[in-house]
C-alpha cells in the first residue's frame, strides 16, 4: 500500500502528444572508381571463389544443389542494407550479414556465370558502374573464419589441442528447406565418416528455421567442416549448470509470512531452474510444477534458493515476517550439466506451455566461457526470439566467474577477459542482471556498492553495455578453509526443504530483479511489461554521480553496474519531490512523436540550487535477426529532450555524456541536472530508426 507521500505515476495523455509524419530520404554518394582496375580486381575475386569451390570436392555438401556460397564486401562507409538491389539484381541472395558492409551470399552456378560476365563487361567498358563501383571485393567463405574465437584458440593457438571437440555446426541461413533436406544427411554422414558422433537430440532448428547440428568430432577433422559451403558457423557447445559460490552459514529461521498479502493478487514468475523444493514456507506460492518430457529434473536446491529471492526479495534475513511479492511456476529443467541444444528445447517448451500464465521468466544459468561478442550466442538469440514470439520478459544472470580465487584486487579481476559476461548474458531483449555487494566484510575483494567479486561484466554483444541492471547480493571471501559466504541480509536464501542459509552469485540477484519487475507490473494497467521494465531502469540507483564522472569512467561503470541497482519501491510510485510521467505506444519508420511535460514556475524560481534533475528512459522491443550479424537489432528509438525558452522556442538539451544513448540499443536512458531554466512546456522527442524490416512495421 502506498505511504502518505506516495502517489500514482502521472500518465501523459494523448492530448499532450504530437504524432508527426517523417519524410524518408535516401542519398547515394557517387564513387570515382577506375573501372578497369577495379573490375579486374573483382574478376580475380570471382575466379578465386570458383577455384576454391572446385577444390573442396566431396567436402562441399552443396555440390549437388547447384548453389555457390561466397562473401561480398562493400567499400568503407557503405552498408549492405542500403545496397540490397545490387545483390538482388545480380542474382545474389543475401543469406547472412557479418557486419554493416560484409555479407554471405548464395547464387546458382548459372547466375554465378552471368555475374562473372557482367563483371568482365564492367572491367572493359564500365557497364553497370552504379552496381560494381559499390562492391569492394568478392571472396571465398571458408576456413577458420567460420569458427568461434574459442574454437580457434583451443585448436590452433595451443601446443596440445584437445583430441575431440564438442561443437555446434550451424548451416548457412535461408538456403530453403529443400536444400537443407539434401545437405543435412550429407553432413551427418560426414560426421560419422570422420569418426565423429551426433548425440541424441543433436539436430535442431533455431527459431528462424536455421538448422544446427551438435557433434563431437576429432579436432583434426575440423577442416572438413570449415571448407563445407553449407556451413556458416562452428562454435563450441556451451554447457549450463544451476550453480553458485556455495552456502556456508545457517541462519535463524523465519517462519512467519505476512498473511495480509493475498497470493492470488501477485504476478507470476516462471523459474527455469533445478526445481523448487522450498518446504512449507514457499509451498503456497508455487502455482505449478512442470518438467519437460525426458528430463528427470534437478534436486530442487538451487531452484529453491532462486525462487525464494523472487518470492520474498530482500525481506529474507531481516527481522519480521516474510513479505511475498510474487508467485512462481516451478519449471524444473536443470538436471546437472545441460548442453545448449537440450536447454534451448526445454526453454522453448516452457515458454510455449506457460506464456499465458507467466509473463516473466527467470533463468539463472550461464555458460562457463565468456562470449565472443562478435556473434550473438545461439541461446541469447533464442531467448530474444521467444520474447518477441510470446510477448514475455526473460530475466537472466550475467554469470559468475572464479577469478576471485586467484586474483588479489578487483581491478585485476575486471582487467581479465575471462570476467566478461557469459551466454545468455548477451541477450539484447532480456534483462541481464549483475551483482553488487550489499555490505562490507573483512577479507572481501569488493567493498559495499562495488561489483561483486564473482559477477561478470560487459561489454556484451557488439560492444553494447551489459549487465542491464544490478541488484544487491552477498560477497565471497577466501579463508584458510576455502571459500566463505558471509551472512548478511543480501546473501540469505531459502534452500531445499526451507532451511535458511547464505549463498552468493548472480543466480540470486537475477530473481531479485524478476520479483521487482513482478511488483512493478502489478501496479500498471494490464501489467504492461515493457513499461514496467522502463520504470525498473528509470529508477535504478548508480552508486556514483554520473554527471561528475568522465566519459571513459562512465563507459566502464555501465559495464559493471548497468543502469544501476534495482529499486522496486521507487519504481512503483511518485513522491511529492519526484514525479514520473509515463507513456506507451508504437512508432514506425515514417512517424515520430513529441511528448509534452510541464516544468512548474516554483522550480524555475530557484536558480543556483540544482533545482531539477530530468531523467528520460525510453525502452523499445525491436525485431531481432541472428542472420544479420552486428546488425542484429532491427530498430531503435532515439529519445531527446527539449526545454522551453522565454521567446517560445524549444532548445535542445545535450546530455553530458553519450553513454546510455547508443544507436541500435533497446534503451535510451540519460539524465541532466538543471540549476537554471525556464518554466513551461518542455518536450521529449521520439524518433524510430529501422533497418531490414518493412518501413511501416510498428515497434
Amino acid at each position: 500500500m502506498a505511504e502518505d507521500n506516495e502517489k500514482p505515476h502521472f500518465w501523459i495523455p494523448d492530448e499532450e502528444v504530437q504524432r508527426l509524419e517523417k519524410s524518408l530520404t535516401a542519398r547515394t554518394k557517387s564513387r570515382d572508381v577506375p573501372f578497369r582496375e577495379h573490375g579486374n580486381k573483382l574478376s580475380q575475386g570471382l575466379d578465386l571463389v570458383k577455384r576454391r569451390l572446385d577444390a573442396v570436392g566431396k567436402d562441399n555438401s552443396l555440390e549437388d544443389t547447384g548453389l555457390y556460397v561466397f562473401k561480398v564486401e562493400l567499400p568503407e562507409g557503405e552498408k549492405v542494407q542500403s545496397k540490397l538491389s545490387v545483390f538482388s539484381q545480380n542474382g545474389m541472395k543475401v543469406n547472412a550479414v557479418k557486419d554493416d558492409r560484409r555479407a554471405i551470399v548464395s547464387t546458382t552456378k548459372q547466375q554465378f556465370a552471368i555475374l562473372a560476365n557482367r563483371v568482365q563487361a564492367y572491367a572493359l567498358k564500365g557497364v553497370l558502374k552504379t552496381h560494381f563501383d559499390y562492391v569492394e571485393e568478392f571472396q571465398p567463405y571458408e576456413g577458420t573464419e567460420k569458427n568461434s574465437n574459442y574454437i580457434n584458440k583451443a585448436l590452433y593457438l595451443t601446443e596440445l589441442p584437445p583430441e575431440h571437440v564438442d561443437v555446434q555446426i550451424m548451416f548457412v541461413p535461408q538456403l530453403g528447406q529443400r536444400t537443407y533436406d539434401m545437405v543435412i544427411p550429407k553432413i551427418v554422414e560426414k560426421i560419422k565418416r570422420y569418426q565423429g558422433e551426433v548425440p541424441e537430440g543433436g539436430r535442431y532448428e533455431l527459431s528462424d528455421g536455421t538448422p544446427v547440428i551438435r557433434a563431437v568430432i576429432p579436432s583434426g577433422t575440423l577442416v572438413h567442416y570449415e571448407n563445407d559451403q553449407a556451413i556458416y558457423r562452428i562454435e563450441e557447445t556451451h554447457f549450463f549448470k544451476a550453480d553458485a559460490n556455495g552456502e556456508r552459514h545457517s541462519v535463524v529461521e523465519q517462519t512467519l509470512v505476512d498473511e495480509t498479502v493475498d497470493p492470488s493478487t501477485l504476478a507470476v514468475v516462471a523459474v527455469l531452474d533445478s526445481g523448487v523444493d522450498g518446504g512449507s514456507v514457499m509451498a503456497p506460492f508455487v502455482v505449478r510444477e512442470w518438467k519437460p518430457l525426458g528430463c528427470p529434473g534437478g534436486d530442487g536446491d538451487h531452484g529453491a534458493k532462486v525462487a525464494s529471492r523472487a518470492i520474498f526479495g530482500n525481506t529474507l534475513g531481516i527481522t519480521g515476517a516474510l513479505v511475498p511479492r510474487a508467485r512462481v511456476i516451478d519449471c524444473n529443467i536443470m538436471d546437472g550439466r545441460v548442453p545448449e541444444n537440450v536447454l534451448i528445447k526445454r526453454i522453448q517448451g516452457a515458454a510455449a506451455e506457460f506464456s499465458h500464465m507467466a509473463k516473466i521468466f527467470n533463468l539463472s544459468a550461464n555458460s562457463l566461457n565468456p562470449i565472443d561478442g562478435d556473434e550473438m550466442s545461439i541461446i541469447g538469440y533464442e531467448l530474444d526470439a521467444l520474447q518477441v514470439r510470446y510477448d514475455v520478459q526473460f530475466v537472466v544472470s550475467v554469470g559468475n566467474h572464479e577469478l576471485w580465487k586467484v586474483e588479489t584486487s578487483l581491478a585485476e579481476i575486471l582487467d581479465d577477459d575471462d570476467s566478461r559476461t557469459a551466454a545468455p548474458g548477451d541477450s539484447m531483449l532480456s534483462i541481464v542482471v549483475g551483482a553488487v555487494v550489499g555490505q562490507d566484510h573483512q577479507g572481501s575483494i569488493s567493498l559495499k556498492n562495488e561489483i561483486a567479486p564473482y559477477s561478470r561484466r560487459g561489454p556484451g554483444f557488439a560492444g553494447f553495455d551489459k549487465p542491464d541492471i544490478t541488484a544487491y547480493g552477498g560477497t565471497v571471501i577466501m579463508t584458510g578453509d576455502g571459500p566463505d559466504v558471509p551472512m548478511d541480509p543480501h546473501s540469505v536464501v531459502l534452500r531445499k526443504g526451507g532451511e535458511f542459509v547464505s549463498d552468493a552469485g548472480t543466480s540470486f540477484t537475477a530473481p531479485i530483479v524478476a520479483g521487482d519487475l513482478a511488483e512493478i507490473s502489478g501496479i500498471l494497467p494490464d501489467g504492461e511489461l515493457l513499461l514496467a521494465k522502463a520504470l525498473l531502469y528509470h529508477h535504478a540507483k548508480l552508486p556514483f554521480d554520473p554527471e561528475a564522472t568522465s566519459d571513459e569512467e562512465l563507459s566502464l561503470a555501465y559495464n559493471l553496474y548497468g543502469r544501476g541497482v534495482s529499486d522496486a519501491s521507487d519504481s512503483k510510485f511518485s513522491l511529492s519531490h519526484r514525479a514520473t510521467f509515463l507513456r506507451s505506444g508504437t512508432l514506425n519508420k515514417t512517424t515520430k512523436e513529441r511528448l509534452t511535460i510541464f516544468m512548474p514556475e516554483v522550480l524555475a524560481a530557484q536558480p543556483g540550487r540544482n533545482a531539477a534533475r530530468v531523467t528520460v528512459t525510453c525502452l523499445s522491443k525491436p525485431p531481432v535477426d541472428r542472420t544479420k550479424g552486428s546488425q542484429y537489432l532491427g530498430a531503435y528509438v532515439r529519445a531527446s529532450l527539449k526545454k522551453s525558452h522565454p521567446d517560445g522556442r524549444l532548445l535542445p538539451v545535450s546530455p553530458k555524456s553519450q553513454e546510455g544513448r547508443k544507436k541500435w540499443d533497446v534503451c535510451h536512458h540519460f539524465s541532466r541536472t538543471f540549476s537554471q531554466f525556464d518554466a513551461g512546456d518542455w518536450q521529449i522527442w521520439l524518433e524510430l530508426f529501422s533497418r531490414w524490416e518493412d518501413s511501416q512495421a510498428d515497434v
